[in-house]
């Protein structure tokens, strides 16, 4: 190994130790910079296959960086790589249709033998994988030197544009409210979200978007924009669907319409360094800080769910729907059309009153009403303007003005989804449960066990991060035979996303408790004689609700953290993963030491 005199370190690592830090969980993600794992299996196959041959692979490249957990290595070039190597031990795809032997490495023997990894057949030869284990990545290694050092390490290395696409390289690193905005709505949108910034590599990939039916991550096909054919699967793996939200969020917090351009969203983000390019990032920043970062988030993603309402009601995709025969690049009609539905329902405050009329509007509006000129580059403000009004023209009869201004609209169904999928890197903080009442014919009373247990589970959550919102949904199943076994009582089909089944709560209230408000009702009544504090009950008690999820009904309880731990009967208890644990009497010093550090 090598070392110069800024710190950074040279050197080669076998696979067989990187396997062993991947299980320690020393790797992490910064989602900041840091692009969506987005290789296919023939791509992880074909770098998989440069190995096996001998030849030589890229470097890979670390910073050192210090965490509540001690020292771990944050991935800064490498991470589709070391994702590839690490599936492929984990039996996640095959080579030729033959898996990695796992007899191969003591620790992956002993995950083996443990049944936590299943050896999954034909077995590569024994002597092809004990060489895949030999082989030494090149790595290097710097400490870091702050965020800031790391972000422009990463846009450096990025800059000549051979690794990721012109609009990754604009959000990497970047810290403004803007590319906050994009960032979280896009990853909202494709079902991608996570809790924290920073993960551990081994969580990224129950977050992955994947090409074929795995049983993690999330397919590509299903998600918004390549489900109804707005932009292509390429496209997305291009951060395309970040360029449209870009341009929406410049469009709906900017005074005055702005042109769409590559240039333009490149000025938007600070990338040029003249004076009158610096200017309209700056003038944007300032644009969304009148209007509230959050409030921004929380407007536009209620439009996206009113359309996505709308358009599952059309029984098509947002692509056939708008025209006679499916057509390409059709990212500037969705914008005409969200714009158009944004003005209405936020700026002018309007809500539906003719789904069905609105519905048959926008049958064929892309062949009919909304006029644009063909190809791409400059997209002019005037044009865009002049289209957006002519469809709110059409449209503007199927809505009616709210009596009053409801800050709290309902756009669950992707922050529902979202839920669903941070569950995956964030296990201590989500529960599910299909309901409250045993699955079995002979058995109706409500399981108060189950719900103490909810209970306790929630204050667990409050104990294990400073700062933290612990959920328990009621109405999910988060297996397959849980969901079939509901079906089997009930006669319910569940709606499924991802690895999860939405059982919805409908049928046992009603079986039960006659209806959902009454069942509601029984909740908040259980609650009030649960041994809480009173800030925990009252905490609880204000955040349950319910979300319609399709037609399936999900009762939310949720929990804030507070300024001191929370206290289930007398007794203090964390969550690790989905395990509750009590602490001892002998770690209150190191528990109550975090709320203490959270006050001051």
């Amino acid at each position: 190994m090598s070392q110069d005199a800024s710190g950074l370190s040279i050197k080669g690592e076998s696979i067989q130790s990187l396997y062993g830090s991947y299980l320690a969980k020393e790797f992490l993600v910064n989602r900041r910079y840091q692009r969506k794992l987005v290789w296919t299996v023939d791509e992880k196959r074909s770098f998989l296959d440069s190995i096996i041959n001998g030849y030589p692979v890229p470097l890979v490249l670390l910073a050192e960086v210090t965490t509540e957990k001690g020292r771990k290595q944050e991935i800064i070039d490498g991470m589709q790589r070391l994702n590839a190597i690490m599936s492929f031990i984990d039996q996640e795809f095959d080579i030729n249709e033959m898996y990695f032997d796992l007899d191969t490495m003591a620790d992956t023997k002993l995950l083996k033998d443990n049944g936590e990894i299943i050896q999954k057949t034909n077995v590569l030869d024994r002597k092809v994988c004990t060489n895949i284990v030999r082989y030494q990545i090149p790595l290097s290694v710097f400490k870091e030197a702050g965020t800031s050092h790391i972000d422009e390490v990463f846009r450096r290395l990025n800059s000549g544009g051979r690794h990721l696409s012109s609009q990754e390289l604009r959000q990497a690193g970047v810290t403004s409210k803007f590319a906050s905005i994009v960032r979280k709505l896009a990853s909202n949108v494709r079902g991608d979200s996570s809790v924290s910034d920073i993960l551990d590599l081994n969580s990224m990939k129950n977050i992955s978007i994947t090409n074929r039916n795995l049983d993690y991550g999330i397919s590509v096909e299903s998600i918004f924009w390549v489900k109804n054919n707005i932009i292509t699967k390429e496209d997305l793996r291009q951060s395309r669907d970040e360029e449209i939200i870009a341009d929406i969020v410049a469009w709906v917090a900017m005074d005055k319409g702005i042109r769409s351009s590559s240039d333009i969203l490149n000025q938007l983000y600070g990338y040029n360094d003249s004076e009158s390019e610096q200017s309209l990032a700056s003038t944007l920043e300032i644009q969304i800080q009148k209007i509230n970062e959050d409030l921004l988030i929380t407007n536009v993603q209620f439009v996206l769910d009113k359309l996505i309402e709308i358009i599952n009601k059309s029984g098509k995709t947002f692509n056939s729907l708008l025209f006679e025969n499916q057509q390409a690049k059709i990212s500037r009609y969705f914008q005409i059309v969200f714009l158009s539905l944004y003005q209405i329902l936020v700026e002018e405050n309007s809500e539906v009153i003719n789904e069905k009329l609105l519905i048959s509007h926008l049958n064929k509006a892309g062949d009919k009403t909304i006029r644009l000129a063909a190809g791409g580059g400059n997209w002019s403000a005037k044009e865009k303007q002049t289209q957006l009004d002519a469809l709110c023209g059409v449209i503007r009869s199927c809505f009616a003005k709210k009596a009053e201004n409801d800050p709290a609209r309902n756009q669950w169904i992707t922050r529902f989804e979202n839920i669903l999928m941070q569950s995956s890197t964030e296990q201590a903080l989500y529960d599910f449960k299909v309901g409250l009442h045993p699955l079995i014919v002979t058995e109706s009373t409500l399981n108060q066990d189950t719900f103490s247990k909810i209970i306790k589970t929630l204050t667990a959550m409050a104990n294990t991060f400073p700062k933290s919102t612990g959920y328990c949904l009621l109405g999910v199943a988060d297996n397959k035979e849980t969901s079939e076994k509901y079906k089997e009582i009930y006669s319910s089909d569940c709606v499924s996303y991802s690895n999860f089944f939405v059982t919805g709560i409908d049928s046992e209230a009603k079986k039960y408790h006659v209806d959902i408000d009454k069942y509601f009702t029984k909740i908040k009544q259980l609650v009030d004689k649960e041994p809480l504090s009173e800030r925990d009950k009252d905490n609880i008690s204000r955040n349950i609700f319910n979300v319609k999820y399709f037609d399936k009904t999900v009762i939310i309880l949720k929990i804030e953290s507070g300024n001191v731990p929370s206290v289930y009967n007398g007794k203090y208890y964390v969550r690790y993963a989905s395990s509750l644990s009590e602490v001892k009497p002998e770690n209150f010093s190191e528990l109550f030491s975090r709320f203490h550090q959270l006050k001051q």
